[in-house]
């Protein structure tokens, strides 16, 4: 009879990890003058850590997470489906009905050594400025979204 191996060895992030990352992320959005709230969550969506800067509009904690499950998902930045899909109005209304997904811009996945292991979620901001304050939680990791 052979042996299988029934575990498999993953790299992950922690609570350490996370907090240093939304930190990151939320010294961006003062940079930039603007009030975001920052979701990061393990590779199954799972938030690690979360915050909302002063003056944050309250709905930007559930829409952060919202992009943040997207990345980690899909393993692809929150937007791609509506950048890379305009014309296909079918797939962006099934996707839009997803009570726990949001396409638009603002979730990187965090890729290490190929790997997703998470992602991060901006809201509150323009979509570019999400992006930028989430781009900043990944520099903080060493990561990046592709």
């Amino acid at each position: 009879m052979m042996s299988e191996n029934l575990t498999v060895n993953r790299a992950t992030l922690d609570y350490r990890a996370a907090l240093k990352a939304i930190t990151a992320a939320a010294e961006q959005a003062e940079a930039l003058g603007v009030s975001v709230s920052i979701a990061l969550v393990g590779r199954s969506g799972q938030p690690l850590a979360q915050l909302s800067l002063n003056d944050a509009p309250p709905q930007t904690s559930l829409l952060a997470l919202r992009k943040a499950r997207t990345s980690a998902g899909f393993k692809v930045p929150s937007n791609f489906f509506r950048d890379n899909n305009a014309d296909d109005v079918h797939l962006l209304a099934a996707l839009d009905t997803h009570p726990d997904l949001l396409m638009l811009g603002g979730g990187l996945p965090v890729i290490l050594s190929g790997e997703c292991v998470g992602a991060v979620g901006v809201s509150g901001a323009s979509q570019a400025e999400d992006i930028a304050c989430a781009e900043a939680a990944l520099s903080m990791l060493g990561a990046n979204a592709d």
